[in-house]
């Protein structure tokens, strides 16, 4: 039987907050903006790396999919977000930050490495240096903060969500244009 692996606890964390939540926006940007960009950028990993014509071929019209859910939290979102008293749409700041946190440390997969005899902490200490692991995350939230960036996350009344992407080193992405890409 293969060996099976629990679901990642940050994104565990992630669903139960956005699959809990009575408010249906932030279950929008939950899943059609962070979630499915992750799903994005998963793919697209996948794509970047497989040499199967029929594989590749399947995951662009994955990807297809995943980028309709994206556009249609996008539109379903845009403009309520402007109509938004400051302290609602603080909350939204913060969980679009939250999420991405957690998204950072997801893919770490800190749950995976015991199995194969290596210590998290080890791990902690390497894997964000791989190239692999930049990659998927330079993928990952070149697909998120450009959405944000839409829905007026970012600099809208005092860029405070501009400023917790740019200590995380990731707001360089914010004019990245096609989530599909």
């Amino acid at each position: 039987m293969p060996t099976t692996y629990p679901i990642n606890e940050n994104l565990k964390s992630l669903l139960d907050a956005v699959l809990t939540d009575e408010r249906w926006d932030l279950v929008y940007l939950g899943m059609q903006v962070v979630i499915e960009g992750l799903a994005l950028a998963a793919f697209g990993m996948m794509l970047g790396t497989t040499q199967e014509p029929l594989l590749k071929q399947m995951l662009r019209y994955v990807m297809a999919d995943e980028a309709r859910h994206v556009a249609f939290g996008i539109l379903s979102l845009r403009e309520i977000y402007d109509d938004l008293p400051a302290d609602e749409f603080r909350l939204r700041q913060e969980f679009a930050y939250e999420a991405c946190e957690q998204m950072r440390r997801r893919t770490l997969n800190a749950e995976l490495w015991p199995s194969f005899g290596i210590a998290n902490e080890e791990i902690q200490a390497a894997l964000p240096d791989t190239e692999s692991q930049r990659r998927f995350q330079r993928i990952l939230f070149s697909k998120i903060v450009p959405n944000c960036k839409k829905l007026g996350l970012l600099d809208h009344r005092d860029g405070w969500l501009r400023e917790r992407f740019a200590e995380m080193n990731i707001i360089e992405f914010e004019d990245w244009e096609n989530t599909a890409e």
